[in-house]
């Protein structure tokens, strides 16, 4: 049983999350819980339940709250943590493994001790950050609580994550460094020591015009908004770029101070002065920035061995997740973050020398590189080259570099070994939770993590039932697969992970969540696919039967490879299409996603707002659920909303989406929390047939649409028309088919009318 505080007040019992619903024993719960292991007074905890001006029965209803509470705990079956009645007050006692907020801390206090191993270090401060969950105490109505204890814990999770970037930098990580950074400056614009690592970050990621964009935005800001100018530091770092000074990249080997030391770190970056080159002294020559696998990175030194053993990294936020680095408004795009630019690969700001590489063996013949762009967390990679095909270059490898084994999938580096007889190390980016070393690709991206619960996961009850029963019942076998589809945002990744957790206990072996699409967009192919889980779970029957869960597939030639080749492991697939070729060659089972049902919709509101609140306004709540279209992501970004907005009315809220969803139905700050970018993925993975046609369709039909009015529409004969269509209806984007009617989900239907355009164009051909 755990208390999880960081985020929306809940409790925890394996992969059931029950999310308190706003109340004074709420309150109460959150007041003991942020002070535990200590005694709270009594006139502390009335004050954070009725504010400065208490009742006078304020003490007798306090002992009834306790009461409540300790009834609630009975209920779930909270024995570990007692609330104690002592001589002036309460007490509640909590470990790390009860209570999150303890657990961050503790990771946080052993992140310190690891300054000697900044990789170590590093990933012990993003599994802390990983603990956060949401919104803090969203589900408190407390303005003590928010005045006093609120401020505070941001305050250390910021410091976190500032530390986190500092370590990223370090390490020359300045991908990952990015996808924190654009949510970190946006959220808080006036943290000029985030915008001073964001701008470096750019800088050293070949992005110098976006990097100088940024120092124009903050100084703007600064001076718009509080008359003041940038501070010393940034100004500094300006001046190093428009001298076109080179920061440099430091090895993941070295210590974060030799790390430093290790490259000429701009001082400024750590917010000091001294040892800055006099501006008389003439420029240094940007750092050259060698191509690795076709795609240009942020540079490792040009030294061809420390090129080989440096390995390359990608984008991920502090979990590893897929997160998109939102770029500036107004900046123009740069080929730098994906390893591509138009046409010719290149990229912007600074000019790079692209050093030879060695030739690498295509071993993924036979295992074929899937197609697809993507949009938010698909965004198209760009060229060719990025998508994991070898690079033609000199065979000749670099004296004392580690060269590539036959047989190696394409975009997997090899893993060095540090001094004679040193075990191999893999950066601390692709580290499992449990430890477990996982193959690195390119990127560095995190491509096999344990199956996180889903917080207050609600609705779906029939299909969870379903998908677990052909996993788990005496109809499955060891290798059962089962595919989850349905259109974006429609909640398919949530009930894999549902799934997983309720079907527990039939896998000894682990249930693992594999990423099949890079951060950046790119599809993973099957090589590095089948070559990271047998890096993660060894040889097949290692761990005994085992559970993945396969998220956002984009073909079935990604994926089949690996399912042969593990007899030891079932599958829940996630994509948009349907796979029927996936079906067809390896057998399994489908499951459709549409919107919830009205009950269900209601009941999420419920579950995440809070009886109360829903409970007073019933009707406004079925209102708010009609206005979503009873759209999974889009219920979830108005819960959000609203759990940040806790005196607003459902009613106020539900008149106002509707004057433009889909402008509406986005989180500030957070780019994969926007509806219209998810569809713009969505878009962008079509064909340019399909992707000329879907607005067209949209904008002009409403209800049913038959292959023949589809037809007439497009000016097209019927069979390429019928092919078009079900091209849609296996993305997502079109639901039933022949032989009866095709129809489009509303929100879809309206985000088609917003892109009625000749310009409209696919970001990647599948």
């Amino acid at each position: 049983m755990r208390f999880q505080l960081l985020g929306p007040l809940s409790i925890t019992d394996g992969s059931d999350t029950v999310v308190l619903p706003p109340s004074k024993p709420t309150i109460l719960l959150a007041s003991l819980l942020l002070h535990a292991n200590t005694v709270v007074s009594v006139e502390y905890l009335q004050r954070t339940m009725w504010g400065e001006e208490q009742p006078a029965t304020a003490r007798a209803a306090l002992q009834t709250c306790v009461l409540r509470l300790r009834r609630l705990f009975v209920k779930h079956g909270v024995t570990g943590a007692p609330i104690e009645a002592v001589p002036g007050g309460y007490r509640i006692s909590a470990g790390p493994e009860s209570l999150d907020l303890i657990g961050f801390r503790e990771r946080v206090r052993l992140a310190a001790a690891y300054a000697h191993d900044p990789g170590k270090e590093l990933h012990t401060l993003e599994d802390a950050l990983s603990l956060w969950q949401g919104p803090l105490l969203a589900n408190v109505r407390s303005d003590v609580l928010r005045r006093d204890e609120v401020p505070r814990l941001a305050e250390e999770r910021l410091r976190t994550v500032e530390k986190v970037c500092d370590l990223q930098l370090a390490l020359g990580r300045c991908g990952e460094a990015l996808v924190a950074l654009w949510g970190a400056t946006r959220a808080h614009p006036g943290h000029e020591r985030f915008r001073e690592q964001l701008i470096e970050a750019l800088y050293r990621s070949g992005r110098q015009t976006e990097a100088l964009a940024e120092y124009r935005r903050v100084k703007a800001y600064l001076r718009a908004e509080l008359g003041v100018d940038p501070s010393p530091a940034l100004r500094e770092l300006e001046l190093a770029i428009l001298r076109g000074e080179d920061l440099g990249r430091a090895l993941p080997s070295l210590s974060t101070a030799a790390a430093a030391a290790s490259r000429p770190r701009l001082p400024v970056a750590a917010g000091q002065r001294a040892g800055r080159p006099a501006a008389s002294l003439p420029p240094a020559a940007p750092a050259p920035q060698p191509a690795v696998l076709g795609a240009a990175v942020p540079g490792p030194a040009a030294d061809p061995v420390a090129r080989e053993q440096a390995p390359s990294y990608g984008r991920g936020d502090a979990s590893g997740r897929p997160v998109p680095a939102e770029p500036p408004p107004g900046a123009v795009p740069s080929a730098g973050s994906t390893g591509a630019g138009p046409g010719d690969g290149g990229e912007s700001g600074p000019p790079a020398t692209r050093a030879p590489l060695p030739a690498l063996p295509d071993a993924s013949a036979g295992a074929p590189a899937s197609g697809g762009g993507a949009g938010w967390a698909e965004a198209s990679g760009g060229g060719t080259a990025t998508r994991g095909r070898p690079v033609a270059g000199s065979a000749t490898v670099a004296p004392g570099a580690t060269p590539v084994p036959a047989g190696t999938p394409a975009g997997i580096r090899p893993v060095t070994a540090g001094a004679a007889g040193a075990e191999p190390r893999l950066p601390p980016s692709v580290l499992l939770a449990s430890g477990t070393s996982v193959a690195a690709p390119g990127d560095g991206a995190v491509l096999v993590v344990p199956v996180v619960p889903v917080p207050a996961f609600t609705g779906r009850a029939g299909e969870a039932a379903a998908l677990g029963g052909r996993l788990t019942g005496p109809e499955g076998h060891d290798s059962a697969t089962v595919v989850v589809s349905g259109a974006p945002g429609i909640g398919k990744t949530a009930l894999a992970r549902q799934v997983a957790h309720l079907a527990g206990g039939a896998f000894p072996g682990g249930r693992y969540l594999v990423r099949m699409v890079r951060p950046d967009g790119v599809p993973l192919t099957a090589g590095e696919v089948t070559a990271a889980v047998a890096a993660a779970l060894g040889e097949p029957h290692a761990r005994g039967r085992v559970l993945l869960v396969l998220d956002d597939v984009l073909d079935a030639d990604q994926v089949l490879p690996l399912l042969h080749t593990r007899p030891d492991a079932s599958a829940v697939v996630t994509s948009r299409r349907g796979l029927a070729g996936l079906i067809a060659a390896h057998g399994g089972w489908v499951q459709r996603l549409g919107p919830l049902a009205e009950d269900e919709s209601y009941e999420l509101l419920r579950t995440a707002l809070g009886g109360e609140r829903v409970g007073a306004e019933p009707d406004a709540a079925r209102a708010l659920a009609d206005a979503c279209c009873h759209h999974p992501l889009a219920l979830r970004i108005v819960t959000a909303r609203l759990l940040t907005r806790p005196a607003l009315r459902l009613a106020d809220c539900a008149e106002w989406l509707a004057g433009d969803p889909l402008a509406r139905l986005s989180l500030p700050g957070s780019p994969h929390m926007a509806l219209r970018r998810v569809l713009d993925g969505a878009l962008g993975r079509l064909d340019r047939g399909a992707a000329r046609a879907f607005p067209r369709i949209g904008s002009h039909t409403t209800g049913e649409l038959h292959a023949s009015d589809a037809s007439a529409l497009l000016g097209l004969p019927l069979p390429e028309t019928e092919d078009l269509l079900e091209r849609l209806a296996d993305a997502g984007l079109l639901e039933e088919g022949p032989p009866g009617p095709y129809r489009m989900h509303d929100l879809l239907r309206l985000y088609a009318r917003g892109n009625d355009s000749p310009s409209v164009r696919p970001t990647q051909k599948v």
